[in-house]
């Protein structure tokens, strides 16, 4: 895959989904690399946050989750407010009100809550999806390589392996009249540690389960909200 830069509103570099998708469509994620002091930053408050435990109010099928405070407010400034009017500003509606009309004036977001997930092998999340207006995923440690994985003996003949995926699903854009669903999936090795996945809050996602390693798999994530958006229970 090849790394292009965002436009001169910010200057994260980032990267195609590993999928045909993001060659035919206009997906509604962004795939960005962090760069090493995020990384260094997320480590810090992850090792170093007071411990809550998260689990009541998530999704996952795992041992751990635990919430983390960003200090500051560091990481949104920095990395997130950038990332969210970026996805604000793709959409044509947004765009032609907040820019050509100026009709609206351009949203205040905020992190809502951030937290850490520890996945041991055997474990998964469930197809899910968050509340407010923008979530994310943020690939910490991978201690497996999809290669492996998909090569384990009762994976190795199948059609579509998908032992350690992370996958997107969403309405079948040709099929647009039925149930049927578009399946998107992100294959991941330790080369994809520091990369986010950036994407509208409402967008299905679900962790695959790996196997045969005892290392943890470790994840950020968060909600971004406007701050006149109605409460409602969190996912």
């Amino acid at each position: 895959m090849s790394k292009t830069e965002r436009p001169q509103d910010t200057n994260l570099p980032i990267q195609s989904a590993k999928n045909d998708f993001a060659e035919t469509q206009s997906s509604p994620w962004e795939d960005i690399y962090l760069p090493k002091e995020a990384m260094n930053y997320l480590w810090d408050i992850i090792n170093n946050s007071p411990k809550r435990n998260a689990k009541g109010t998530l999704a996952g099928n795992i041992s751990k989750s635990e919430y983390i405070q960003d200090k500051d407010n560091w990481f949104y400034e920095y990395i997130l407010k950038g990332a969210a009017e970026y996805m604000y500003m793709k959409k044509w509606d947004n765009y032609y009100e907040c820019v050509v009309t100026k009709n609206k004036t351009f949203p205040e977001f905020y992190l809502k809550n951030l937290w850490v997930n520890y996945q041991k092998q055997n474990e998964f999340n469930p197809l899910h999806c968050h509340s407010g207006l923008y979530s994310f995923v943020i690939f910490m440690k991978i201690p497996t390589h999809w290669k492996e994985q998909h090569a384990l003996p009762w994976l190795k003949e199948n059609k579509e392996p998908m032992a350690s995926n992370f996958q997107f699903s969403m309405p079948d854009p040709f099929f647009k009249r039925t149930l049927s669903l578009t399946n998107i999936y992100f294959t991941l090795s330790p080369e994809d540690e520091g990369r986010m996945l950036f994407f509208p809050a409402e967008l299905q996602h679900q962790v695959y389960p790996f196997y045969e390693c005892e290392e943890e798999r470790i994840t950020v994530s968060g909600n971004i909200w406007l701050p006149d958006a109605p409460v409602v229970e969190e996912k």
